[in-house]
Formats: structure tokens, sequence, C-alpha cells
């Protein structure tokens, strides 16, 4: 893996972390219980000063002087070698509305604040490490740290400030500087953070240590001494709660290893120049939902990933020049970043998020709030407070996808992955950076892709890697293929839109942002597309990582489910219970999730399920289920039932077996919107027709015109420009300009359509072949019932596969 001078390997330190006693969503706090006030701007002003071309111990002396200042409101902006080439001395201050002035004498603001600073730190140059002791004391004892040469000058009028610690000449190595910290001031500073920042190193964090009042330390996990030191400070941290390391280490895998063991996360920022300015912008996030997706068909989905936008260094140093090139939106793409800017930098993360088209998509760089291995954190209980944690932060970040880190090429082990299914349940998936594609459903619930490819240096290698992952693609089924690409040598966003340009003429492949590419992989999955409507998913059986709520009085755990057969079983309940009382009031739906042995012959009645409310022992809804309504033999198949629930009331999810087939369910979902409806399922109603194979059919010579599809009476749908797609067919496309079938979106209370189209027979390509028909509506009210109708004039066969609401 390639490591540029400031370009490391993790996302920022959540801020809020630093004080136990204050809410995550109460805004950024230090140490010392001060919340650090936003900017009220214009008003507010900062100086702007030029480190480029100051002396080393001057980057030190001025960047500690700005943490000290920013402590209580931020006042000093800096811009340093970092920044050259890349986003520009002013881009974030002009893009955030900050006001500022540039300082023509960088020593003027030490006059400026002088009032604000107790003293000076003095380090010994023999001995680099008291630098960042040296960085320490300025930081608990409100003053700045000065080299050995600068010490008269700032002692002297018309600074006159006093030595507070002189370091020269006490130390002889590096294990006396961290032992002295460890044994007289480790006690003093905040266990929930350690940094860890190099001694050449002189600007940059100093300031964000300085103002946190953090413990500064420099050690190697591969020096057994000095790694038996750092032992010493870890096991004093909090597991799992949020505990950060930021900076950065001598040697990556080693280093994030360590902590990953003691459950702590790192945070690559030692070149982090403004944290103390950046934490303090306005809190407010206005969060981008995710958009509509198209219907999922039998095509290749790509979704292009930009890397390393988790590391709050190259958001502060290089992310904006990508994201402002024109080429931007021109095609869909993954934008990695860390959902701890919600707390480190909310103004760039709301920046972004109002600035973003419909084909960025931000999501997570590795492993969520931190950097960290999941693999290595030997306490259950703490990783899964730690993904709960991190899961919380995404959702309230907007970022639905996540990558996960187990060094650069370590597959996800199946405990993690199920620790992400159940504590971050609002995840659309994850990706893992062990590249190959595979796909893993983690507690048939999340899913979970090695990315095809990671770290791809050019164009010419994005279009290798995905001509390679396609190559075979019989046609008969969606493949997903995820490429993930560096910012540091060849790529820009131009090489982007070139990628997608190269494939252009292939219609079987859609590029697709990566919160679309998992709402499809999901679709493909038999999972829902929308995490955040689930109330509930019970597995039908015991499984290693939940336990079944239902009771059965005929079949048996087998094949990943609940199963019952002709030769074994006799009829009844496969499924009943759990009598939960505890689900939402209002119209909800719950999904069995089956499979059959044979979905041809007789189309015998094979099972009945039903919503029955146990407290009043009425059936809400019932459907019987035959065998031909089962699309394929042996494939998982969702059968919808949507109901009122009433609040308090014990419902109870019932499956009754016929013994006229071998089944199996997977599992038992309850949403409080179904997106989709199959159009001879239980929650839409018929006038006219029947069903038929895999939809509801009307005909000519069996049925009077009518509406043979109504319903859902759908109260959920949010408010704005909608769409729903309605999937036809017709056994007559010669028939001109006849319509053969009207579909409309009615308000059921009002009875006004809101949108309505004539499906005429010259519409439909090919006779027998389903066809997508959309038609758009204005959501304008919250609660209003809604009904999806298919109106059968009686003029050609008419069949109805799906309903699905955008």
């Amino acid at each position: 893996m390639k490591i540029h001078r400031w370009a490391r390997w993790a996302p920022v330190f959540a801020l809020t972390l630093t004080a136990p006693a204050v809410a995550l969503a109460a805004g950024l706090t230090w140490p010392a219980n001060q919340v650090l006030p936003s900017f009220s701007a214009p008003a507010a002003t900062l100086d702007v000063m030029d480190l480029t071309a100051a002396r080393e111990d001057e980057a030190a002396l001025f960047t500690t002087l700005k943490g000290l200042v920013n402590r209580t409101q931020p006042r000093i902006f800096t811009y340093d070698t970092a920044v050259r080439g890349q986003d520009g001395r002013y881009g974030w201050l002009n893009s955030l509305g900050l006001g500022y002035t540039d300082v023509a004498d960088n020593w003027s603001l030490l006059s400026k604040y002088r009032s604000e600073v107790a003293g000076i730190v003095i380090y010994d140059t023999a001995v680099p490490d008291t630098l960042n002791l040296a960085t320490t004391l300025a930081g608990l004892r409100d003053g700045v740290v000065a080299s050995p040469e600068l010490a008269s000058r700032l002692t002297s009028a018309p600074y006159n400030l006093p030595i507070l610690m002189d370091l020269r000449g006490r130390f002889t190595t590096k294990l006396q500087v961290y032992q002295y910290l460890y044994d007289n001031h480790w006690s003093q500073v905040t266990h929930r953070v350690l940094i860890g920042l190099a001694p050449g190193i002189k600007g940059f964090l100093r300031d964000y240590a300085t103002a946190t009042k953090m413990a500064v330390v420099w050690l190697d996990p591969r020096v057994a001494a000095e790694d038996s030191l750092l032992r010493k400070f870890l096991v004093a941290m909090p597991y799992g709660s949020g505990g950060i390391y930021m900076g950065w280490w001598p040697e990556e895998a080693s280093g994030v290893q360590r902590v990953s063991e003691y459950g702590i996360s790192t945070v690559a920022s030692d070149f982090a120049s403004n944290l103390t300015v950046f934490g303090g912008t306005s809190r407010a996030v206005n969060v981008k939902p995710v958009p509509n997706k198209p219907p999922l068909g039998n095509k290749i989905y790509i979704t292009l990933i930009l890397s390393d936008g988790d590391n709050l260094q190259y958001v502060e140093h290089l992310f904006k020049k990508l994201w402002d090139s024109p080429a931007r939106g021109q095609v869909p793409i993954g934008w990695t970043i860390s959902p701890a800017m919600l707390d480190a930098m909310p103004g760039v993360l709301n920046y972004l998020h109002a600035t973003a088209t419909p084909n960025d998509n931000l999501i997570s760089g590795p492993t969520g709030l931190g950097y960290t291995y999941p693999n290595y954190w030997g306490n259950a209980s703490h990783l899964d407070n730690y993904v709960a944690l991190t899961g919380d932060y995404m959702n309230r970040a907007g970022l639905k996808v996540l990558t996960v880190w187990n060094k650069i090429d370590g597959a996800t082990n199946t405990n993690v992955g199920n620790s992400f299914a159940y504590n971050a349940p609002s995840l659309l998936g994850l990706t893992a950076q062990n590249a190959g594609g595979g796909i893993t459903v983690y507690n048939n619930l999340l899913p979970s892709q090695g990315l095809n490819a990671t770290y791809c240096p050019t164009e010419s290698s994005m279009i290798s890697e995905i001509n390679k992952a396609i190559s075979g693609w019989n046609g008969t089924s969606p493949r997903f293929v995820s490429i993930q690409a560096n910012p540091w040598e060849g790529n820009s966003i131009q090489s982007f839109v070139n990628v997608v340009n190269a494939f252009k003429g292939n219609g079987n492949i859609v590029f697709v942002r990566p919160d679309t590419y998992f709402q499809l992989m999901r679709e493909s999955y038999l999972l829902p597309t929308d995490p955040s409507t689930v109330v509930k998913t019970y597995e039908a059986e015991t499984t290693s990582y939940a336990a079944s709520p239902f009771s059965h009085t005929v079949g048996r755990s087998s094949d990943n489910g609940w199963t019952a057969n002709v030769s074994q079983d006799n009829a009844g309940m496969m499924l009943y219970g759990p009598y939960v009382s505890t689900f939402p009031a209002g119209p909800l739906s719950t999904t069995f999730k089956m499979k059959i042995d044979a979905n041809t012959g007789t189309n015998d009645h094979v099972v009945t399920l039903d919503v029955r409310d146990a407290t009043t022992g009425l059936v809400l809804t019932s459907f019987d289920v035959y065998r031909h309504q089962f699309k394929a033999a042996g494939v998982y198949q969702d059968f919808s039932l949507t109901y009122e629930n009433v609040a308090g009331h014990q419902l109870e999810f019932r499956a009754d077996y016929k013994d006229r087939a071998a089944l199996n369910i997977d599992k038992v979902t309850t949403t409080t919107r179904l997106g989709q409806y199959e159009a001879e399922g239980a929650v839409v109603a018929h006038h006219a027709g029947r069903s038929s194979g895999d939809g509801w059919q009307a005909s000519p010579s069996l049925d009077a015109a009518g509406h043979m599809v109504y319903g859902p009476y759908d109260a959920q749908v949010p408010v704005g420009n909608r769409k729903v797609t309605f999937r036809v067919k017709t056994d007559n496309n010669s028939l001109g300009a006849q319509v053969v079938a009207t579909v409309d979106v009615r308000d059921n209370t009002t009875g006004a359509v809101l949108a309505s189209m004539d499906l005429t027979s010259q519409q439909f390509a090919a006779a027998h072949q389903y066809q997508d028909f959309r038609l758009g509506f204005p959501q304008t009210a919250l609660n209003r019932v809604l009904e999806y109708r298919v109106h059968f004039p009686r003029t050609a066969t008419i069949t109805v596969d799906r309903i699905t609401l955008h």
C-alpha cells in the first residue's frame, strides 16, 4: 500500500468522545468540559498564519499557540506546506463562508494573544521526543512549546513569558521521556485519547494536542521495550467505547493491530492542520436521502469508489480539489469520508451534502468511526458497542455503506459481519478490503462484498479490472462488481468518466452509486431494500447468531430455516408466535421468506399465512399460498401481508402447513413500509382475474372489465415527487392504439386520482414479455392513504407481475 507524506489511512476522532459525561449529540466538547462555540460567520474573523516558510521551531511554537487560543474559540488558521499545490490557502474558508484576515507577521499573534499564554515549555533538541512531552505539558499548563534557540526571545520583552518547565538535560533516551510522561502526567490527561506524533513533525496536529490537553507519544510496537510501555497507556484507555489513538504509527499494520487488540481505533491525522478550527463550525448537517433505485434486472451492476476520504488530513488538503472538478456529477462515484466528521468537521460534511450531485454518494471508509481491524477485537460485547456507536454516527452523517479493514487483505470474520448486521441496522452493505468480489450475507440481514479491485492507480487499470470481473457472465442473473481507485497517482474525476464511457456501448452494464448498488444487491438476495423501514426480523429457526421466538407443531430445523415435508409431517402449524406487543401502531407489512421443492404439477394449496391479533383473537389478514405462485423451485421468495396494528396488542405470525409439498421458511420480517407489491400477493386486492404463474391475470374470455389490481392503501409514503412502476405484459401487441390497461395512483381518502396512464397495445415491444411502465406523482401530505391500481378494459389478456414504489 502506498503511503504519501501526509496520506495516512484512517478516519478522524469523534471529538464529542473526549468528555464521556456529554451525550454524543451534545456538540464538540473538550476535556475540560468547555463547549467550543460555533462560528457566527461572517462576524467571526480568523487570523491566517502562513507557516510554509517558517523555521521548524517556529512552526512548533505557533502551532501550539493556535491550539491554546482556539481552545475556547477558533481564532487562528494556518496555511502550511501540506496545502501547497492542493486545495489552496483559502479553499475551505471561502466555501464555509468564514471570515479571515492574513497575518503579515506571525509573531504579532503572540503579542495579540499574550494574555492567554501562561509561559513556555522548552524542549531538548538533543532528545527529539522531548518535543512530545513539551506539547503535553504546554496543553496542561496553558503554555506554548519553545526550542532552546527561541527561549531567550520569548522570555524577553515584549513577550516576557515565564519558563513553565525546561526539559534540557533531563533525559537521554526516548523511553525515559515517555516513562516520565506516564508516571507523572498520564493521570492528568484524558484516557479516551492518545496522540501518536513523530517528533520530526513540528506543526500540524500539535495544535489539537495542546487544545485538548492530550498526551503525545511516539512508540513502536515492533520494539519490545517501546511496546511494553505503549501497552501501559493502552490498558488504561476505554475498551470499545470510543477510545482513540490519533496521529500515526512508525509502521501501519503493527500499530493499528496493537490498538485494535485493546478495542481502540486509530485516527490518521498527524498532518491535519486545522482541526481546532473545523470542529468549531456550525453543527447543522442536512443529510441527503438515498435516491430511488432502478428496477433490478439481469444486468452487470458496477460501482466505482474513490479511496482515502476517511482521512481528515486528506479531506482538508486534497479532497476539495477533486470535489471541485468540473467532471464531478457526470458519472456515479462513491466518495469515502469519515462519519466522525459529524463532530470533527461538521461544516465540511454539511457542505458536501449541500453540493453533492445525484451521482455523488458519500460513504464511510475503514472501519467506521475509526480505523481498526475488528477481527483482532477479543471482546465481543465491546465490539458490539463500537459497531453500534459507528452505526449511530453513520446514520446521522447520512452514510449507508462502510468499508471493513482487517489488514490490507484480510477477510471479515463471521462474528464481525454478524455484529455489523445486528448493531448497525441502518447500513445497506459493507465492502471489504480483501479483493475478489465474493458476496456474503451476514445474519441473513447485511450483504458484504470483497472489493473486486482495490487501489486501482489509473483509469486503464480500472478498465482492466472491470473486464476481468465481468468475463463469463451468462446473463441469467445480476452480477455485482465493485472497483476501488486511489486519488494519489494517475486518477482524476475525469478518469472515472472515461471508465464509464469505455463501457457505454454495452447495454448490459449499469454504473450505479454504492448505496444504489447495495439496494439492488439486497433485492437480488431477498433482503429489505430500505433497512430503515424494518421493525424486526425473526429467524424461523434458532441459529448460531439469533434465537427464534417461534413455536412449531410440525417440521424441524433444516436447510437454513424451518422445514416441513409430506413424508415426515402432517398438516399443522409450521410457525406460530411470537406474541410481540412492542410493534408500532398503524399499517405494517409482514413478509414470509419461503421456498418450495417443486412449483410444477397440481396447483396445490400448500400453506396459509396469516397475522393474528392475539389480544383480541382476530385474524388481521391471511393469504392462501398455492404451488404455482412460487416462481421457481428451491429458490426463496417473499410473500407479504399488510394490516393495521393496534399499539400494545400482541401480534402472532402463523404458517399453517397443508401437507402438500416440502416447504422451508427462512425468516419473517415486519416493516413499516413495503416498497414492492406482488400483484398475486395478499397486499393488494382484485375485482377481476386470478393468480397465474408469477402474476395476476385477467382475460376477456373470463373476466368482466374492472380493477384487476388495487390497494394497498399505503399511508407511509414520504412527501416528495415519487414514482411507481407497474410491471405488466399482454398477449397481444398488434392492436395499435387500443387501450389494454390503465394504471393510476389514487388518494383513497379524497378519491382524487394523482396520476394516470393509458397503456396501449402498441406500447408493448413484444407480446408475452413483461415491460415496466413508470408513473410519477406528487406526494404532498404525510399519512395520505394511496392506492396503485390497474384497470382492465377487457381488450386483451393482461398479467401484472408487481408494483414497485420509488
